[in-house]
């Protein structure tokens, strides 16, 4: 019987090692929010930012596109689309697509011979749409359609999220809300089906009055049945985006959690660290951000950001 190396797969497809499938869900989709460690649960016009939170394309810019890429560890590369638009007699509305792809692996039997090759990969479609409840009080939903392949075989699953988001533009301060990956698997690997990655984040921002620096927190893996309730009390995250200038921001992030989980031994680095630039020039904005798991490797994403 032929023997398929799934171990390198299984590690990369999320931050976390659940008995659940489509962890690649749980990857940070932009630069920019990937560079606060994924912190943004309010007060961002990032085109991705319906996709942590669905009421969040209220805020969002009409008729902007991001394009992003991500280059993960060893030769496993991710790329994003990303849109957002506006009809004032409708509502907000968005769509997002996503890839992974894991690469090539060699198939062997149990004497180590060769059979050739498989690949991997996984994709997320992401339809969104948002609207008021009342003034600076907004709630979002998503629809989203998964599909993953390993080989020949083949998964897929549909899945929605729920979104609310209060601003308090006076105090430059706001508040979200998200469910994540509520749904069920169509088809599946095997004869039983796998659960999603259900989850439950929740986070503040607040622009500060006198500093040009907005500070966010969140929670993000409550909702994680892999997680001890300890475990998702430390599950916070936080990122401060550092407003330079009107067309130059730097970014800060961490994440306690995988702090946690990535550090080898006793021994302690910048493991859940994440960094990052926003540049904007002639229409366009570009992010760039570097994500840390220590001695693991590190993920780079950049992002290019455009209206049409």
């Amino acid at each position: 019987m032929k023997i398929l190396s799934f171990a390198v797969i299984l590690l990369a497809g999320g931050t976390a090692f659940g008995q659940t499938v489509y962890q690649f869900l749980n990857l940070d989709v932009s630069a920019r929010e990937a560079s606060l460690a994924g912190s943004v649960m309010a007060r961002t016009d990032d085109p991705t930012g319906f996709y942590y939170n669905p009421a969040l394309s209220v805020a969002s810019k009409d008729r902007e596109v991001t394009f992003g890429f991500l280059k993960h560890i060893l030769d496993i590369n991710a790329g994003y689309l990303f849109s957002t638009f506006h009809f004032p007699d409708k509502g907000y509305f968005g769509v997002g697509v996503g890839y992974i792809n894991y690469g090539s692996f060699t198939t062997t039997d149990e004497m180590g011979n060769e059979y050739g090759t498989f690949s991997a990969g996984d994709a997320v479609l992401t339809l969104n749409y948002s609207n008021y409840l009342a003034d600076n009080f907004s709630y979002g939903v998503n629809v989203k359609g998964i599909y993953s392949s390993i080989a020949s075989a083949n998964s897929a699953a549909a899945a929605f999220d729920v979104g609310l988001y209060y601003n308090f533009p006076d105090n430059l301060f706001g508040v979200g809300f998200s469910i994540l990956n509520v749904g069920k698997q169509l088809s599946t690997y095997g004869t039983a089906k796998e659960s999603l990655p259900f989850n439950v984040r929740i986070g503040v921002s607040k622009q500060l009055e006198h500093l040009p620096v907005i500070l966010n927190l969140a929670f993000q893996r409550l909702g994680d049945s892999n997680l001890s309730a300890s475990d998702k009390l430390r599950s916070f995250v936080v990122g401060a985006d550092f407003l330079l200038s009107d067309n130059f921001h730097v970014r800060v992030g961490y994440d306690n959690l995988e702090h946690q989980q990535m550090k080898v031994g006793l021994s302690s680095g910048i493991e859940g660290l994440s960094f990052g630039v926003g540049l904007k020039f002639y229409g366009y904005g570009f992010d760039y951000s570097y994500s840390s798991w220590g001695k693991i490797g590190a993920i780079n994403r950049v992002n290019l950001t455009t209206a049409f």
